[in-house]
């Protein structure tokens, strides 16, 4: 589960302040610049399936860098790529651990900045997995230890200098323009630094990705629910990181942001009024922003796929049936509840030449979800003329707290 533009430093504004030429030692390029690889978190579960798609569809002159945790995926992967029709020299497996579990590359690893020379420095943030201040899912000391180290490993291996930050920070809760831009989400950012004032964050912020405007969002989409505050309504939970930017909001270019907007036809589903509440929020504070040139945004709303559900019940057997006792009063062994996804069409991947976006519908799907393929599709046609747009059927990630993005991580070039 996961919860689971080089910019040149030359000071001729001579009133500029020391805490603006700190930020710009780094920038963080958007995503849809020049990538020299793309990294892919792979377990040996139903989610390689996924991204064997992604990197079937990649441009060729894109590296892969497969992250996996031990030998045996390893292996498994070469293996299933070579009857894919992958060529070895196309990609790279870098192997973490064969003890323990790799963490989501996009949330725990690797973020790659851009130094004011043009070459490239990885940043390792604090780590805390996804907010749980007091280790309520009881993750061993050493896991939490090596996933809070899994960004300067990776740099080490790479031989690239490190940016640490005490901030927790993590990948899928950063979106960037190139222009200066920065979005953020209060329930999620606020969450994870309970010590830090606004002010503070918002310093560090700029230190480390080199922007000069924050747009703080208030709360994610309801199927992206917080992990350890599951309960969306009733019986209904969701298995999230409680409200990661790469759900519900996204950058197309350096004016044109996306946000996820239910239609008034699937407001009828309590997710969905929820979601739409939330959305409605963030999008006033999107029209009412000015950047520090004065310019305001276009936003363009972006459906959200009809909900989906899985019935179980609650297990006394299993530790999570236990703590879903303790933590709700209301339920009982044996009560029905429902998961439903962390699904969006904003979790998408930015390549190359490429740009992958879900796509949901299939057989036994209302022909709304095949209507609504379609209309994300011609969106990111009508912004990216220039790219082919592959569409990707993201569920089985989706199911594991996340999607695409959240199993990917973009490294760009060194300049």
């Amino acid at each position: 589960m996961r919860p689971l533009t080089a910019l040149l430093f030359i000071p001729l504004v001579f009133g500029c302040s020391t805490q603006e030429r700190e930020a710009r030692e780094y920038v963080l390029p958007a995503e849809w610049e020049p990538h020299e690889a793309v990294w892919f978190s792979y377990y040996g579960d139903v989610t390689d399936t996924v991204l064997d798609k992604v990197v079937l569809a990649m441009d060729t002159a894109t590296l892969v860098v497969c992250a996996v945790e031990g030998d045996s995926v390893a292996r498994s992967i070469a293996l299933r790529w070579d009857s894919l029709g992958i060529p070895r020299h196309r990609y790279r497996i870098n192997l973490l651990s064969d003890t323990m579990p790799g963490p989501t590359v996009r949330d725990a690893g690797p973020i790659f900045l851009r130094q004011r020379d043009g070459t490239l420095a990885v940043l390792d943030p604090d780590w805390n997995y996804y907010g749980d201040h007091a280790n309520i899912i009881e993750s061993p000391p050493a896991v939490l230890a090596y996933e809070d180290s899994f960004p300067t490993m990776i740099a080490r291996r790479l031989g690239l200098p490190v940016v640490r930050s005490n901030m927790v920070i993590e990948g899928g809760a950063v979106e960037v323009n190139g222009a200066g831009t920065l979005l953020q989400v209060e329930a999620v950012t606020m969450q994870r630094n309970p010590g830090w004032s606004r002010d503070s964050m918002e310093h560090e912020l700029k230190r480390v990705f080199g922007v000069r405007s924050i747009i703080w969002l208030k709360a994610g989409p309801a199927d992206d629910m917080w992990y350890l505050e599951p309960r969306i309504h009733g019986n209904v939970l969701n298995q999230g990181t409680g409200g990661h930017v790469d759900e519900f909001c996204r950058f197309v270019n350096d004016s044109t942001v996306l946000l996820a907007w239910p239609d008034d036809a699937d407001l009828g589903d309590s997710a969905q009024a929820l979601t739409r509440s939330r959305m409605e929020v963030n999008l006033r504070i999107l029209e009412q922003f000015r950047d520090h040139d004065g310019r305001s945004l276009n936003v363009v709303k972006v459906p959200t796929p009809e909900v989906e559900f899985h019935h179980t019940l609650v297990d006394t057997a299993r530790s999570y049936g236990r703590w879903l006792l303790t933590k709700y009063a209301d339920l009982s062994p044996g009560d029905s509840i429902s998961y439903i996804p962390a699904a969006s069409y904003l979790n998408l991947l930015f390549t190359n030449g490429r740009v992958f976006v879900p796509a949901y519908w299939h057989e036994g799907m209302p022909v709304s979800m095949k209507e609504k393929d379609a209309r994300v599709r011609a969106i990111l046609e009508a912004h990216f003329p220039d790219r082919t747009v592959v569409q990707v059927d993201p569920r089985a990630i989706n199911w594991q707290g996340g999607g695409v993005h959240c199993w990917t991580q973009q490294q760009p070039p060194s300049r």
